[in-house]
C-alpha cells in the first residue's frame, strides 16, 4: 500500500513540474485511481491475513479455547438444524469425523472475502476466540467507512450513480485513504496478537 501512495506522490510531483505549477490542489482522476488501488490492496491484505489466521489457528483453538470451541459447536448445531448437507454428512461418516468437521468449519469461515466489519467479527475474531475486551465490536465497526469505500470500488468502480446517468465518482483524498488503511493494518495486528495470546494459553 505504501508503495502505491509513494508512486502517486511521484506522479503528482512530475505532473506539477511538467505543467510548471505548484504541487498541490485537487487530485487528477488517475491519481485518485491509485488511492482506490491502495484501498483494494489493503482489503486483499486483510483477507489474506484473516484467512491464514483461521486456517492455521482455528483447529488448535477449537481443542483448547472455550470460546472458539463454543463457536464451532454453534456452527454444527446450525448446520444440523435443517438436516445435514451432503458435505456435513460425508464428514460425519468419514474415518476421522471430527477432523473433517473442523475442516468444513474452517472452509466455511474462509471461503469468501471480508465484505464488512461483521465478517471480521463473526468469521475471524469470534472463530479464534478473541474476546471483546481485546478487540471490541466498536473497534471493528470503525472499519465501516473503509469497507463501504472498498465495496464501492470493487463492485461499482466507485461511481456515485451506477445507473449510468452520471460519470461522477466518489472523491478520495490521500489523508483519508492513509487513515483508513492504517486502521485496517492496526486491526490485523490486533487479530494476530490476540490469536498468539490464545495459542500460548493452550
Amino acid at each position: 500500500m505504501q508503495g502505491i501512495l509513494d508512486g502517486m506522490t511521484l506522479v503528482r510531483r512530475v505532473a506539477a513540474e511538467t505543467r510548471g505549477d505548484e504541487y498541490r490542489g485537487r487530485l487528477a482522476r488517475d491519481q485518485e485511481d491509485l488511492l482506490r488501488a491502495s484501498l483494494v490492496f489493503t482489503s486483499s491484505g486483510l483477507d489474506a491475513c484473516c484467512k491464514r489466521l483461521v486456517r492455521d489457528a482455528a483447529p488448535l483453538l477449537i481443542q483448547g479455547n472455550a470460546d472458539a470451541a463454543r463457536k464451532f459447536d454453534d456452527f454444527l448445531r446450525q448446520e444440523l438444524a435443517g438436516g445435514p448437507s451432503d458435505e456435513l454428512s460425508a464428514a460425519i461418516r468419514s474415518q476421522t469425523p471430527r477432523e473433517e468437521l473442523v475442516k468444513l468449519y474452517v472452509a466455511a469461515k474462509t471461503k469468501a472475502s471480508m465484505q464488512g466489519d461483521e465478517d471480521v467479527r463473526r468469521r475471524v475474531r469470534d472463530t479464534l476466540g478473541i474476546p471483546n475486551s481485546v478487540l471490541s465490536k466498536q473497534r471493528l465497526q470503525d472499519l465501516q467507512p473503509f469497507f463501504k469505500a472498498r465495496n464501492n470500488i470493487v463492485h461499482d468502480m466507485d461511481y456515485v450513480d451506477t445507473s449510468g446517468s452520471s460519470a461522477k465518482r466518489h472523491t478520495r483524498s490521500m489523508d483519508w485513504v492513509r487513515e483508513q488503511c492504517d486502521q485496517v493494518f492496526s486491526v490485523a495486528k490486533e487479530l494476530i496478537a490476540g490469536t498468539a495470546t490464545n495459542l500460548r494459553k493452550l
